[in-house]
């Protein structure tokens, strides 16, 4: 890259919103503004956006992202979206390894019809990923993954009317991935474990020489309750457990490694990117660095 550009991740998990922008430089990343805000629809109530009055639900939130952006200083014009679990199908499903790509996609729209019963596979945008993982010569390890295209098509029209193109689409777990890999070179020589954390549930992926072998969303029936994490954490055997998420506390992280046995960290995604003390809301932004993993990762994608 011969010149210096900025892109702008937004982070949607219920009704909160995290963004992070980075300006990618010859010389590196460095973060030049960051925020978070409540907006007034809720994300996770996926099928308000096939709903009547999108125009209004369109200007609403380009209003919402323009005050807000304006508020923290972003100048972007390059939009991406991470979204959580709750927004996607996410699931990890043997396929036979024979299967071609045509025999892969209908598969992948069979898994949807079992993980939403009542829609059609025509409106949904699906993606199958192979993942390097360890099952048994005849099945390979399959990420489905499944976003509507009713609430795709609400984010480009809220991009256009913000002057903005969108980017990038995608899970938010993903982009914290990301943020690992770029954050900790290092860990690419070890079986880690990526956790991300909410009311609800865990998204934990495992990660074998940096490549991603099984990704799986671990259901907690309260907030105290880390059971069958734990019990996930120990079959995948991880040498190291690396934490994110608007939600997790260093008693969370410490709790889980107790109960494990495996040593667990808080995910630091500004080990590589520059955190300018200049940079508004630097004390907030250094305190809940793991709220901001996601984020951070998916503005440091371009494509």
């Amino acid at each position: 890259m011969k010149t210096t550009e900025r892109y702008i991740a937004i982070v949607i998990e219920h009704q909160n919103l995290t963004a992070v922008e980075i300006a990618h430089s010859p010389k590196g990343y460095t973060l030049t503004a960051a925020g978070s805000f409540i907006s007034h629809l809720d994300f996770d109530d996926q099928e308000l956006f096939e709903r009547p009055g999108a125009s209004q639900r369109e200007k609403l939130f380009a209003n919402e992202l323009s005050i807000f952006l304006k508020k923290i200083g972003s100048g972007s014009k390059h939009f991406s979206f991470g979204l959580n679990s709750k927004m996607v199908m996410l699931q990890t499903v043997p396929m036979d390894s024979s299967f071609g790509e045509n025999e892969i996609d209908q598969q992948a729209k069979w898994e949807l019809n079992q993980y939403f019963l009542d829609s059609h596979p025509h409106s949904f945008s699906v993606s199958a990923v192979p993942l390097q993982g360890d099952m048994d010569a005849l099945h390979t390890p399959t990420l489905v993954l499944a976003v509507r295209k009713s609430f795709v098509n609400f984010l480009t029209r809220v991009c256009g009317q913000s002057g903005a193109t969108l980017n990038i689409v995608d899970e938010d777990h993903f982009a914290a991935e990301n943020a690992f890999l770029v954050n900790y070179p290092e860990a690419v020589t070890r079986r880690c474990l990526l956790v991300g954390a909410d009311e609800e549930s865990f998204d934990v992926s495992v990660l074998v020489a940096g490549q991603t072998t099984d990704v799986s969303v671990v259901p907690r029936s309260s907030m105290s309750d880390i059971s069958q994490l734990v019990a996930y954490i120990q079959a995948m055997k991880p040498e190291a457990i690396y934490f994110h998420g608007r939600i997790v506390t260093a008693d969370l992280v410490a709790e889980v490694a107790a109960a494990s046995g495996v040593p667990a960290e808080i995910l630091n995604p500004f080990q590589k990117v520059v955190l300018p003390k200049s940079v508004g809301n630097y004390a907030e932004i250094q305190r809940a660095q793991q709220s901001y993993a996601a984020a951070v990762g998916l503005a440091l994608r371009t494509a």
